[in-house]
């Protein structure tokens, strides 16, 4: 029978971890090795567990034990200090996980939204300049407002005076325009779904 399956011996263990940890609060550097020695095993076990890539589990331990020592003036020592080392353990491949996860989709961003060179936004830039052109000043104010500035039609129309369903469908109807006249210029380019 292990230590942690007989009530008596997970309470010995339990006072025994809390001498440790207070002579590592006194600056002990021989409590932390023996505390370290205690539950690494169950720590690097804890680890593959989850799943943690074997190229990082010794990270991830290390780094474990890292914040542990920082944070244990924290330790509650009414409950278990194995339950809160592996919290921490957990916490931590879990935040690793999510900056890898959040890595890996700006990088796939990265790759599927190509960025355009400085040509091809000098051609964009002189289509949008050329079909800005071909509207009224009103109509170009309008878009101006709304596409470039990005007011809410609500602010145009208190702006403006008008009545802000009017404001829509003129808006909606000036870009249906421009978006002919763009597909005139160059088939294809106005990009439909």
């Amino acid at each position: 029978m292990s230590d942690t399956a007989r009530p008596g011996a997970a309470t010995a263990r339990q006072n025994e971890d809390l001498v440790l940890i207070r002579k590592i609060r006194e600056g002990d550097v021989g409590a932390l090795d023996r505390l370290v020695d205690r539950y690494l095993n169950q720590l690097v076990n804890f680890f593959r567990y989850l799943r943690a890539p074997e190229a990082s589990v010794d990270d991830l331990v290390q780094e474990t034990f890292e914040r542990v020592i920082r944070k244990l003036d924290a330790y509650d020592e009414h409950k278990r200090f194995s339950a809160w080392l592996l919290t921490v353990g957990r916490n931590l491949y879990f935040d690793q996980c999510r900056r890898e996860n959040r890595r890996r989709e700006h990088l796939q961003q990265a790759v599927l939204e190509p960025t355009p060179t400085p040509e091809q936004e000098v051609v964009e830039r002189q289509t949008a300049s050329e079909l800005l052109q071909t509207l009224t000043p009103p109509e170009r104010f309008l878009v101006e407002l709304r596409v470039f500035q990005a007011m809410p039609f609500a602010e145009i129309a208190e702006l403006t005076g008008e009545v802000e369903v009017t404001l829509r469908s003129r808006f909606f109807r000036i870009m249906g325009r421009l978006r002919i006249t763009l597909e005139k210029k160059a088939p294809g380019a106005a990009g439909s779904c």
